[in-house]
């Protein structure tokens, strides 16, 4: 958390230096400024003294958590937009003499005229992107093939992040949505809360009504370690939902076996890591596996373990679109959508939620993902 503070603190302090410092506003509105943004970028460290212990799903009103970080993405964005600014207001006057011979005054009317432009834009960007990170995700249809003996469907939602914007409604209707799908198989990846069994238990009640003939799985996410995965495995387990935590089973009726690994996540709370070759021992060779890993990080150890499909989550397919080559290079080069890598195929849900300290997509939707595999033509 203490990256994210000086980060934030550095991207507030550039703000003001650029977007505030050069107006030709008097010193008690800039002072007020130079406040806000402060305030703002110190949202980790508020958020955890008025909300508990779990700086990540602070316990407070769902109504000032989106406001609260709603700031703070368009403090991201609006510095983000004036240092691409600065650069090419740089690069202008080293190749546009005339610019250089204009007035002091007239360059920082034009520079003002520019930042009020640029928070325009800062506020636009946020707001469609909060609108989309809020909308109901939609249904998105794969085909797949594999060596299966009969086709199947299996519905796929990651990262709920159930937290204090998100009740037991919101779930309700992500259940309906899966249930109309009228899946063989029910597949969840990770990441479905933000905070304490006693904090977000009743909201995830809804998942009870999840129902499919081949069966409920789930693996967690790094999410679940952070908010006490020891307390949340068994209430899960009580909704119906088979945790798979490096194991397997056989589905005979499509012939698929069905693995799942813990998130790498485990390991920093004294529980077991991912372990693929343990997830997969004992499986049958003739039958094709299915892998269940919340982060899609894990497919080379997949790979080298004979999986067919590996099916995995937690980059929230970016969140914005220009971000995907960065979030797929920390994530083993996925970051949303199919991937084949050798003999298998991988594929990586957006997210069906997001996380609210980040709330924000542009240009990825949120997504149920419903696949329709078939069996392999030879």
């Amino acid at each position: 958390m203490r990256m994210m503070v000086l980060i934030s603190l550095v991207l507030a302090a550039y703000a003001f230096l650029r977007g505030v410092l050069p107006l030709a506003w008097k010193w008690p509105f800039k002072v007020l400024a130079a406040v806000v943004l402060l305030g703002v970028a110190c949202i980790f460290p508020v958020l955890r003294s008025l909300g508990g212990e779990l700086p990540f799903a602070p316990d407070v009103p769902g109504w000032f958590l989106l406001t609260y970080c709603s700031l703070y993405t368009l403090m991201l964005i609006f510095s983000l937009l004036l240092f691409a600014a600065s650069a090419i207001w740089n690069i202008l006057h080293l190749f546009l003499p005339g610019l250089r011979k204009r007035g002091r005054v007239e360059q920082r009317q034009l520079w003002g005229r520019l930042v009020g432009f640029l928070f325009t834009a800062a506020v636009l960007i946020c707001g469609i992107g909060i609108h989309e990170a809020f909308r109901t995700p939609r249904i998105h249809e794969v085909k797949l093939q594999l060596p299966v003996s009969k086709p199947f469907c299996i519905a796929l939602l990651s990262d709920l992040h159930v937290d204090s914007m998100k009740n037991a409604s919101t779930v309700r209707g992500w259940v309906q949505q899966t249930m109309r799908l009228h899946p063989d198989l029910i597949a969840i990846t990770g990441d479905f809360v933000d905070g304490s069994l006693q904090q977000r238990g009743v909201a995830l009640q809804p998942l009870a009504e999840l129902h499919a003939p081949l069966g409920v799985y789930a693996v967690p996410g790094n999410h679940e370690y952070y908010s006490g995965y020891k307390e949340w495995a068994p209430f899960l387990r009580s909704l119906g939902l088979r945790l798979l935590e490096n194991e397997h089973v056989e589905l005979a009726k499509p012939g698929i076996v069905l693995a799942g690994v813990t998130d790498p996540a485990a390991g920093a709370f004294a529980q077991e890591c991912p372990n693929v070759a343990k997830a997969v021992a004992g499986a049958p060779s003739n039958l094709p596996i299915i892998l269940l890993s919340h982060q899609p990080r894990l497919a080379k150890d997949a790979e080298r373990c004979r999986v067919a499909l590996q099916l995995s989550g937690h980059t929230h397919g970016g969140m914005v679109l220009p971000l995907c080559p960065l979030i797929a290079y920390f994530n083993g080069g996925y970051v949303f959508g199919l991937y084949r890598s050798g003999n298998m195929q991988v594929y990586v849900n957006p997210g069906t939620s997001l996380w609210t300290m980040m709330p924000l997509r542009l240009g990825v939707p949120s997504e149920i993902t419903l696949l329709k595999i078939e069996p392999a033509t030879k």
